[in-house]
């Protein structure tokens, strides 16, 4: 990694650099960031909010949750953005790390005293939820109450992957999800 570094710093690399226009890596990198916003739960969460509950479909995790629920775990989020971004602006950068670790505590003792299992599940679902990634760090995380104890209610059926699933529009051509309402398609019943 370190040579790899170096090797980027030499003057021929870096004279191929400069002949690739500025325009082009801030292209790639805005490009890079709106899919990193665009996939973003906190992102999810905050479209759901702003929604009319007329075009949510009925199937979708959220509304399982109450409103001010999800409001109060994206506050949460903001919060600990709002953080991060104050403190890399000031001296106390090198505490970054420190703010990026403070929050496992806050997930793993705190937040399920303020919500249950179920809400949580869907809220925080993991980032890493393809079979082989779990494989790699033993296996599917189990789901465990303020009292310590695991959930034996939860279905495990309905998984972090079925929950990221239903949470976009599905597969509609196979029967799943549903299909984007269409301007001036809304009838009342």
């Amino acid at each position: 990694m370190a040579l790899a570094i170096l090797g980027t710093m030499i003057g021929p690399l870096l004279i191929v650099l400069h002949t690739i226009p500025r325009g082009l890596f801030a292209g790639v990198f805005f490009v890079v960031g709106y899919g990193g916003l665009e996939g973003s739960g906190i992102t999810a969460k905050a479209l759901y909010l702003m929604r009319e509950s007329r075009f949510i479909p009925a199937t979708h995790p959220y509304r399982q949750i109450a409103r001010e629920k999800i409001v109060h775990y994206v506050a949460w989020q903001a919060l600990g953005i709002a953080t991060t971004v104050a403190i890399s602006q000031t001296i106390a950068a090198i505490g970054f790390p420190v703010l990026i670790i403070a929050p496992i505590p806050l997930r793993w003792m705190i937040l399920p005293r303020w919500f249950t299992i179920q809400e949580l599940r869907i809220l925080d679902a993991p980032t890493a939820d393809n079979d082989v990634v779990l494989a790699s760090l033993s296996g599917k995380p189990s789901w465990k109450g303020a009292d310590g104890e695991a959930d034996d209610k939860v279905d495990d059926e309905k998984d972090a992957k079925d929950v990221a699933r239903s949470l976009s529009n599905g597969d509609v051509e196979n029967g799943e999800g549903t299909a984007r309402q269409r301007v001036g398609a809304y009838r009342r019943e």
